[in-house]
């Protein structure tokens, strides 16, 4: 579910770069420009507050319903893909469907995430969590692998909302102790930790660390909150 305040999120992180999450010049470096036919494309899986899925290589799972193409079969026009390229199309090319519009999704995906992230790796790593970049939980961890510092940071992060603390993340609701800090904050951004004793303490920093002991951390205003380096 989309927390109500996601979007009023989504609109404080574009900055310069963020926006160029939007563009579409990003162009893959296959030769191929043809768009997957609709409903037959690797979908991945929404980015929720509260953290994603902690476990990228459950991408590798197909998310493509219905008959797909064997391993063994995948082959484009000319040519042949790498490992790493077959890695990604296992699971997710639909029986009919041309292999090579698949990949072409998640290659555009891994080239919007290098541009941000060589100016603003935090940018990149917001516009994965707030879903401006698609795509990313299947496409990094085979096609840019170099690029899972940025992916690990998206799945660890969460945006403005209320949640308890655990040892484990759940999408939505539960996020792990740690410190963390905001990107792109507003000037309402504003904080409330509640600690073991049930006592809240209010905060206005963009960056909070969160105790293992703590029951709860509440937020606004302050769009997305990554985990500081060395988290």
């Amino acid at each position: 579910m989309i927390h109500p305040l996601r979007a009023t999120a989504a609109a404080a992180v574009i900055t310069t770069a963020a926006a160029v999450v939007l563009l579409t010049g990003c162009s893959s470096s296959h030769d191929t420009k043809a768009a997957p036919p609709a409903g037959t494309g690797p979908t991945a899986s929404a980015p929720a507050s509260g953290g994603l899925d902690q476990n990228p290589t459950a991408s590798a799972a197909p998310t493509t319903a219905g008959p797909t193409v064997p391993a063994a079969q995948l082959k484009p026009k000319t040519g042949s893909f790498t490992k790493q390229q077959k890695q990604y199309l296992t699971g997710r090319v639909p029986k009919g469907s041309d292999p090579a519009a698949v990949l072409e999704v998640g290659q555009e995906s891994c080239d919007k995430i290098k541009f941000i992230a060589k100016r603003d790796p935090d940018a990149a790593a917001s516009g994965i969590l707030l879903g401006q970049i698609t795509g990313a939980h299947d496409a990094v961890p085979a096609l840019c692998p170099e690029q899972k510092p940025v992916l690990t940071a998206a799945e660890h992060g969460f945006v403005d909302g209320s949640f308890t603390v655990g040892s484990k993340p759940k999408a939505g609701s539960v996020i792990t102790a740690g410190t963390y800090h905001a990107p792109t904050p507003t000037k309402t951004c504003s904080w409330t930790l509640t600690g073991a004793n049930g006592k809240a303490v209010p905060g206005s920093r963009a960056q909070v660390t969160v105790p293992a002991g703590a029951r709860g951390f509440s937020s606004s205003g302050c769009s997305v909150w990554l985990p500081s380096k060395g988290e």
